[in-house]
């Protein structure tokens, strides 16, 4: 699968301050995309944005997904645009507290970060993305969601919490919301794409260097180095990660409900990969769908949209 150019579009990337979030950035904008860094630090960035290729295009958007207010005051910025050709929903906790806590809409968490403060974020730019033929939403899934089961009595975490399983069911909200976007935007006539994507398996110590954003120590380096080749099979850099949500992103053509990650499961070029089964599940789809409106307390598609 092949990219192109996407000169005169503009893309908004959630997480754009680090990690994998920040080479999606750095990706997209390669490609001549203008890009909205959204990220909690004003500060970090405009650091972000210095590092990006023709920093003077892009632009900083400030939200911190535990904080409504934030998410609501950014999707409405994005609402305002002219056009919106991608909204990337990246960011996200990944390693959740040891004990419940409450988070964003007052669930738990880990599902009130990754999954509605980003469906919030969307639902107030939908607008924009609506307004922009072809315009695409990227949802940052994960591999966790094929080796573990989804409860959907249970997805709330509320009367048994453990973290890993708390993150995977947050990754399962982002999946199966994914796949019932894509088909009511679908049914609805719009140009709108919703893409789910999975990045892989990625550590630190073999992600590039990037000053103010990441720096390994001269000791992780030389480990890299000696580790690289040993597990390339099985894990890659952040850098290499980012290209599941870029390829989703800058694509000209992909089947209906696409499903993007390595083409080696863990590692390896970005291409269209069998989703998990349970990901795909209508009815599930139509669950989360109706709990997310449900606790977000508003409609995500107008009846007119």
């Amino acid at each position: 699968m092949t990219t192109e150019r996407l000169d005169s579009r503009v893309i908004a990337v959630t997480g754009a301050t680090s990690g994998v979030g920040y080479f999606i950035a750095e990706q997209l904008a390669a490609l001549g995309a203008e890009v909205i860094v959204i990220g909690r630090s004003p500060a970090r960035a405009r650091t972000v944005i210095e590092l990006l290729p023709r920093p003077h295009r892009h632009r900083a958007l400030t939200a911190d997904l535990d904080d409504v207010d934030t998410v609501r005051s950014a999707g409405a910025h994005l609402a305002e645009l002219d056009r919106l050709d991608g909204l990337v929903l990246n960011a996200g906790v990944v390693g959740p507290s040891r004990t419940r806590r409450v988070g964003p809409f007052g669930v738990e968490h880990t599902m009130g970060v990754n999954h509605l403060a980003h469906t919030e974020l969307l639902r107030h730019a939908l607008p924009a993305l609506e307004r922009t033929v072809g315009a695409r939403v990227v949802h940052q899934g994960s591999l966790v969601t094929a080796t573990h089961p989804f409860d959907r009595s249970d997805w709330l975490s509320e009367r048994d919490y453990r973290p890993r399983i708390a993150y995977t069911n947050s990754k399962h909200a982002v999946q199966l919301f994914g796949f019932e976007l894509a088909r009511r935007l679908e049914a609805q006539g719009h140009s709108t794409r919703s893409i789910v994507v999975h990045p892989g398996a990625a550590i630190d110590a073999l992600t590039l260097d990037r000053s103010g954003v990441h720096r390994r120590s001269a000791l992780l380096r030389a480990a890299a180095a000696v580790i690289g080749p040993l597990f390339s099979r099985i894990v890659a850099g952040k850098h290499e990660a980012a290209r599941s949500a870029v390829l989703a992103a800058s694509t000209p053509e992909l089947p209906s409900l696409a499903y993007i990650g390595p083409e080696r499961r863990e590692v390896g070029a970005p291409r269209v990969v069998p989703a998990p089964p349970i990901s795909l599940d209508p009815a599930l789809g139509a669950f989360i769908w109706e709990e997310t409106e449900r606790l977000i307390g508003a409609p995500i598609l107008s009846a007119s949209s």
